[in-house]
């Protein structure tokens, strides 16, 4: 996993998709460099002249009742006195630019400059579908302000490149005199007065130019955008990174999250400070070669991984329901590339990278549980227009449809493929099935390519009742006396330390001991231990999940402490479950209680 500022993985990962999704459809790939650029003296007193930063100032102090807008006057006067300021610019190349009219309802201009939580990417393949991208840039300025200098790849509205516009996020403030309201958003650009009334507007040609340069936001000759973050911040870093730990930082995240990208040749990223440039690459980092070895030894897959570096495939279903307006389902399916691990590759070790044509790894999904002792490994999931890399295929109509299918599936954070209000928008009844059904079949099929010979035995059950209570507590908060629900269920649990990210890991798997049951929830509680006796003291589960189709997850609290809650769809007759505990840094003996909830099965 990522061993730097867990901050900076967002906006990098933001940052990069949003290029990505912009490549041109040519030959060429995305090229993005991140400039970092610490301006001190007469060189910083210039850029702030040239980016009018009174003006700024003047407005962030009559915002000074809000916590926002003193931070962001906090921050003019810090970069007053101390005459420096620190950039960033992104520079993108071989992309589409902002194209599109100063108000269109969608266009690449609207969304990345002047919408808020607004997409335009239409694509089949793009990585982002909620806007996200761009609400992040003024997130990481220290003033809340964002420059924007694009070159157009066609001329949409103009063919006058290039196009300069500036925002900033302030609170809504009124005038000295109270006369005045200003509603937060500030502009730098011209000011174009029509029977609507005034409304800032980009500037364009020689005049854009002149200005790019005096920010230091000149552009190379060549479509695309460069975006500088002013007062460049990372707000969740407890003290100010340098650039060289930055560049390293962002480096290493491009190739963790988009080495999909960079390996087929459609993205390329570069890191420039001090005028050194770093260039983003896989042989770098040698953790995620096997990941792409996958792709590369697919065709000289084999049926079983008796070897290090062995390449096994197979094929999981993925049934895509009709679209709520009558739009194409699909009986398609995920390719799963899973390579047995050689001695030394720990890193990223028996996680499997979700893919999708976008070429961004979504998700790396931890299955060091399934290996049981026996081969390690490293996998990718490789689904929509995806599926066929590494032979070839070209995707068709059926990778189409899962990619889109998929694409509705993630979050804003993009981060995984779940039930979302997206695809309950667009999705006739079975997408919850279908996406809540991808975990627990890649695990199922993990555990025959790599833990085929596991015996699993029949002592679990009496195990976990001998140590484990399944039940809800007593009324006087002892788990000692066995619940009536513990009688007519089985099942297995572990828990145990990690010493690594100090916490507790736990899993486990239930099931109603007669089949004319069903299970409705399962509670997940963690006990401190005092000399063999619970105590009343919990720790918090942290975070909890479920290979089982169609599980609901929630983590409410119990008794004032977060504990994890399973509630299956109707039928369910067995529930398995991780997760893992907050941080444990007093590394007290702590024992997992599992409720259960059965009753009759409501089909009997």
């Amino acid at each position: 996993m990522s061993h730097g500022e867990p901050g900076l993985k967002t906006f990098v990962r933001e940052v990069l998709q949003n290029s990505n999704d912009a490549r041109l459809e040519n030959d060429q790939p995305a090229r993005v460099t991140f400039k970092l650029e610490s301006l001190q003296g007469d060189e910083a007193i210039e850029y702030l002249r040239a980016l009018d930063i009174e003006t700024w100032s003047e407005h962030a102090n009559l915002a000074t009742d809000t916590k926002s807008g003193k931070h962001i006057a906090e921050a003019i006067q810090r970069i007053k006195d101390d005459e420096e300021i620190r950039i960033l610019t992104i520079e993108d190349e071989n992309t589409e630019g902002l194209l599109g009219e100063e108000n269109a309802d969608e266009s690449n201009f609207t969304a990345l400059v002047r919408d808020v939580l607004f997409s335009s990417k239409s694509g089949d393949t793009a990585g982002g579908s909620y806007g996200l991208g761009k609400a992040v840039l003024w997130l990481y300025s220290g003033l809340s302000l964002v420059m924007f200098n694009s070159t157009l790849s066609e001329p949409d509205p103009t063919d006058q490149s290039p196009r300069l516009i500036g925002r900033t996020r302030l609170p809504t403030h009124k005038s000295e005199d109270g006369d005045t309201v200003f509603q937060g958003h500030g502009w730098y650009g011209n000011l174009n007065g029509d029977e609507e009334g005034a409304r800032p507007e980009s500037i364009w040609g020689d005049e854009a130019e002149s200005i790019a340069d005096n920010l230091q936001l000149e552009r190379p000759d060549a479509p695309g955008t460069s975006i500088q973050v002013v007062d460049f911040r990372v707000p969740t870093a407890e003290e100010r990174l340098d650039d060289e730990e930055l560049a390293n930082q962002i480096t290493e995240m491009a190739i963790e999250w988009f080495w999909p990208a960079v390996y087929r040749g459609d993205l390329e990223v570069a890191v420039e400070v001090d005028g050194e440039t770093k260039q983003a690459s896989i042989g770098e980092y040698p953790q995620y070669k096997p990941f792409t070895d996958c792709l590369d030894d697919r065709d000289d897959s084999v049926s079983q991984l008796d070897d290090p570096e062995d390449v096994a495939q197979a094929s999981i279903s993925l049934d895509v329901p009709e679209k709520s307006d009558g739009g194409d389902g699909t009986d398609g399916q995920l390719d799963l590339l899973v390579r047995r691990a050689d001695t030394g590759e720990y890193q990223h070790r028996n996680q499997v990278a979700f893919v999708r044509g976008a070429g961004m790894v979504v998700e790396y999904y931890d299955r060091d549980r399934v290996v049981v002792g026996n081969q390690d490994f490293h996998a990718v999931l490789l689904g929509g227009r995806a599926r066929p890399w590494g032979t070839d295929e070209a995707p068709g109509k059926a990778e189409t449809i899962v990619e889109e299918f998929l694409t509705a599936a993630e979050p804003p954070q993009h981060d995984e493929w779940v039930r979302t209000e997206t695809l309950a928008n667009t999705y006739s009844r079975g997408f919850r099935t279908a996406v809540e059904g991808i975990k627990s079949d890649v695990t199922e099929t993990l555990r025959g390519l790599v833990a085929p010979n596991v015996d699993r035995g029949t002592t679990g059950p009496q195990r976990l009742g001998n140590r484990f209570k399944i039940g809800n507590e007593s009324r006087g908060g002892s788990a000692e006396r066995e619940s009536p629900s513990s009688q007519r269920v089985t099942g297995d649990t572990n828990i145990s330390f990690d010493e690594v990210y100090t916490h507790w890991s736990f899993d486990g798997e239930v099931e109603p001991l007669s089949d004319s049951n069903e299970i409705r929830a399962v509670t997940v509680s963690l006990i401190r231990m005092a000399e063999e006796r619970a105590t009343s003291d919990r720790l918090p589960v942290q975070n909890i999940s479920s290979d089982t189709a169609g599980v609901s997850i929630s983590l409410p609290e119990q008794k004032g402490v977060q504990v994890g809650r399973l509630e299956p769809v109707p039928g369910t007759s067995k529930v398995s479950f991780e997760g893992v505990s907050t941080e444990d840094h007093r590394q007290v003996e702590t024992r997992m209680k599992v409720s259960v909830d059965v009753a009759e099965r409501r089909d009997k």
